[in-house]
């Protein structure tokens, strides 16, 4: 006797199965998604630009004959600056792609690199307990430099080679006369800020 055959069963087609256009749109975007997400693209450029000219600021006044006994001030205050430019640029960007500061990848980038930003405030408080001023450059280069690299693993790949340039930097102040201190803060701090923010600018969102 003949079995019936229902009209819905299945057949030894082996064709291959379309996917909508849409639905492969949408599988890109989570494959795009989930790769930015171990990737911090918040690092300001207008931020890093406003940190070399504050540095360039700095590095001027710490030439100047009279007021070389307060070069600490000087940089410490630029340094302050700095941060508070940064952080205000920083806010900015992130609130503009809808991320968050606190969590995830933007975490990873801050916790790696505040250890070097501390050793470097506590190496800074001992070098010059013992006077060792010609060291501070250095110091200061080398960390920061140390503290970016380390980072920039989290971030985008200009940050990480400026973290490299700022520890050849600070590797070079260590070797040459202390009259050289201010010029390297002055190229490092300076320089490779406007270097990186503007790259960053244009290159990867402002």
């Amino acid at each position: 006797m003949a079995t019936a055959i229902p009209d819905h069963a299945p057949t030894n087609d082996s064709s291959p199965v379309s996917i909508d256009s849409g639905a492969v749109a949408h599988l890109r975007y989570i494959r795009d998604t989930m790769e930015a997400a171990h990737t911090f693209t918040s690092v300001p450029g207008k931020g890093c630009i406003a940190m070399g000219i504050t540095a360039l600021v700095a590095a001027v006044l710490d030439s100047v004959p009279g007021l070389a006994p307060y070069w600490l001030p000087i940089w410490l205050t630029a340094a302050v600056t700095a941060v508070l430019l940064a952080s205000f640029f920083l806010v900015r960007k992130a609130r503009a792609q809808g991320l968050g500061l606190w969590r995830g990848v933007a975490r990873r980038f801050f916790l790696t690199l505040l250890p070097a930003l501390l050793a470097g405030a506590v190496l800074t408080t001992a070098l010059i307990d013992s006077d060792a001023r010609e060291l501070v450059a250095g110091a200061w280069l080398l960390l920061y430099g140390a503290g970016l690299a380390a980072s920039g693993v989290f971030s985008i790949g200009p940050v990480m080679v400026t973290g490299f340039a700022f520890m050849v930097l600070g590797t070079l102040a260590l070797m040459v006369p202390p009259s050289w201190s201010t010029a390297l803060l002055a190229v490092g701090f300076g320089g490779l800020h406007l270097v990186l923010g503007t790259i960053i600018s244009r290159r990867h969102g402002g």
